[in-house]
């Protein structure tokens, strides 16, 4: 039998309500979004800034020592 054949013999259920499935949306995604969006930042946007954040007070402990600052040039 060919496949498309099965498929035209399988019941489609109907479109749920526009309430309904604006309500589940809400239910479902939105939860995991939020989720996903926090993750993103604490793994993310919150590494960089340590990361930019320890170079410049590795900077100052320098300038303490030393007097003077890293080089420009010498930069990423």
């Amino acid at each position: 039998m060919d496949p498309f054949e099965k498929l035209a013999e399988i019941d489609v259920p109907p479109v749920p309500a526009a309430r309904t499935f604006t309500a589940g949306v809400r239910r479902k995604l939105h939860p995991r979004l939020l989720a996903l969006h926090v993750l993103e930042f604490a793994f993310g946007a919150t590494a960089w800034a340590l990361v930019h954040m320890t170079a410049a007070l590795a900077a100052a402990v320098r300038f303490t020592l030393t007097g003077t600052w890293p080089d420009r040039t010498k930069r990423g």
